[in-house]
């Protein structure tokens, strides 16, 4: 089976002074002997935007600076301080380097960016916290129990654009929507950050779902049986 638990802890910081700060104070908590503290940003300009991750970056010989537009991933173990990314640079850095992670702390940009992996990862917040209150995106409970099922039995090293993976989400979305249960991509994106999937999968599961609610039926080669999503529904019934 293909486990993918996030077995490192999470935050999440606002952008203002306060919140960098904070985010700075908590990357260290989880410094240990030997760690390295990769700060990461979309573009090697971007560090300027912020005097605090820059002076950190050049003061301290074991913190180091990843571009994500050039490929960067984490260079050591140690804890990730991410600026301003949004939920694709999260799966696209934890693709090759989760192992490396031994926490995550993103600081926010524009909070509907990533409100969906907040919502499901459930993060430490830092700073100023008013963004995350009110509303957020809540998951059909059968479509959660979907999702544990698709996060334990597809290959996450392989695309689900095609294969076997691709046949097993694609049918089992399919099958979501014939029965009448809503599905929000997005949402199943954040969820899908938050439980382990990485690199373009979710991004890939997220449009799979806007197709199939816009009316399209992407093809797949693989049949379930009738009663499949009444055993989701009374899986998901005995979990509440």
């Amino acid at each position: 089976m293909f486990n993918r638990d996030v077995d490192y802890p999470t935050a999440v910081a606002s952008h203002d002074e306060e919140g960098v700060d904070a985010a700075i104070d908590w990357c260290r908590q989880h410094l240990e002997d030997g760690d390295t503290l990769t700060v990461w940003t979309k573009q090697k300009s971007d560090l300027q935007n912020s005097s605090q991750l820059e002076q950190l970056v050049n003061r301290y010989s074991n913190v180091k600076h990843v571009i994500g537009r050039g490929g960067g991933s984490v260079r050591g173990k140690g804890p990730v301080l991410m600026a301003w990314a949004d939920m694709d640079d999260i799966g696209k850095l934890v693709r090759y380097g989760a192992h490396k992670i031994r926490a995550l702390c993103v600081i926010t940009w524009n909070e509907d960016a990533i409100r969906p992996w907040v919502s499901a990862a459930s993060p430490t917040v830092l700073g100023d916290g008013s963004a995350w209150e009110g509303s957020t995106p809540e998951l059909d409970p059968v479509v959660v129990e979907e999702m544990k099922s698709l996060t334990l039995t597809v290959n996450h090293n392989n695309t689900i654009l095609a294969g076997f993976e691709k046949d097993k989400v694609v049918s089992t979305l399919l099958a979501l929507h014939d029965a009448g249960i809503r599905m929000d991509g997005v949402a199943m994106q954040g969820w899908a950050l938050a439980n382990g999937w990485s690199g373009k999968n979710p991004k890939h599961l997220a449009k799979y779902v806007e197709d199939i609610n816009a009316g399209k039926r992407p093809r797949c080669s693989r049949v379930l049986r009738a009663d499949y999503v009444d055993d989701l529904r009374r899986r998901a019934a005995e979990g509440e």
